[in-house]
């Protein structure tokens, strides 16, 4: 199996089941499935149970997902093991939002239908588990009578595709990236996010720059920093949400400075 074409389909298919369309995520799933999770003790088997449990389930939820990390192998030509981790927000129609820890395990593997080879989910893992309420079925109705304390994500943020060194997909909220670093004498790039996570990704400060004009502002050779996150600006450095000083070279400091001025009055 192709294991690029089925983790960007993996990542598809999550952040649209996210958006309370499950459609997709049904289309996919294989006639044996089988469901873990999220709940300790949810276990669902074949296709028809999920069918049903869907087909009985009332969800007044909405959904805001973080910063993903998404890493995928093919253990041989008809599987792929997929993985995905992310926080995610549960917004409740109360007003209240509660944020967690996710991570997903998805195992693929290969289906012959109508004379065409076509991807089947065999494993969904979820594998945050909590205590089950009586009275959820599939989603976690009462997440806010167990979790508390976490930050939530906005909702309708767009994720944006990065490639990451080791091969894993990164699929991060623009509004959380803090400053990107070059790193291996400038091949890659490190990203560094408001909590504190840093992704090493496959592109370099130029690459970045030239692809993400739009929330990468170049403020030095070796850092490229997120307008929207800068606090201050003193003499040859400007400082960001964090409190991490990022150095200005002194002869681009003024032009510099204006242009960040000038996307404030924007």
């Amino acid at each position: 199996m192709n294991k690029q074409e089925i983790a960007e389909l993996s990542m598809e298919i999550v952040q649209t089941y996210y958006q309370n369309n499950t459609k997709p995520f049904l289309d996919y799933v294989d006639e044996k499935v089988l469901w873990y999770g999220p709940a300790k003790g949810q276990f669902l088997q074949g296709r028809q149970s999920l069918l049903d449990a869907w087909g009985n389930e009332y969800n007044p939820l909405t959904f805001s997902l973080g910063n993903i990390r998404l890493d995928s192998i093919s253990t041989n030509t008809s599987f792929c093991e997929v993985l995905l981790s992310f926080p995610v927000t549960t917004h409740f129609p109360n007003g209240d939002h509660i944020s967690v820890d996710q991570i997903i395990h998805l195992t693929w593997c290969e289906r012959k239908q109508e004379d065409k080879i076509v991807p089947r989910m065999l494993v969904v893992h979820i594998s945050n588990l909590y205590q089950q309420h009586e009275s959820d079925k599939i989603y976690p109705v009462h997440f806010n009578e167990v979790y508390n304390g976490y930050t939530p994500m906005a909702e309708k943020e767009q994720h944006i595709f990065f490639k990451g060194t080791n091969s894993s997909n990164m699929y991060l909220l623009a509004n959380t990236i803090l400053y990107a670093e070059s790193t291996d004498y400038g091949r890659h790039s490190v990203l560094h996010t408001v909590t504190n996570d840093e992704y090493k990704i496959s592109y370099s400060i130029s690459e970045l720059e030239k692809n993400h004009p739009d929330f990468f502002l170049r403020a030095h050779k070796c850092y490229l920093v997120n307008p929207q996150h800068i606090t201050g600006i003193e003499r040859f450095k400007c400082i960001l949400t964090n409190g991490k000083e990022i150095p200005v070279p002194e002869k681009k400091y003024t032009a510099f400075k204006k242009t960040v001025q000038d996307m404030m009055k924007k």
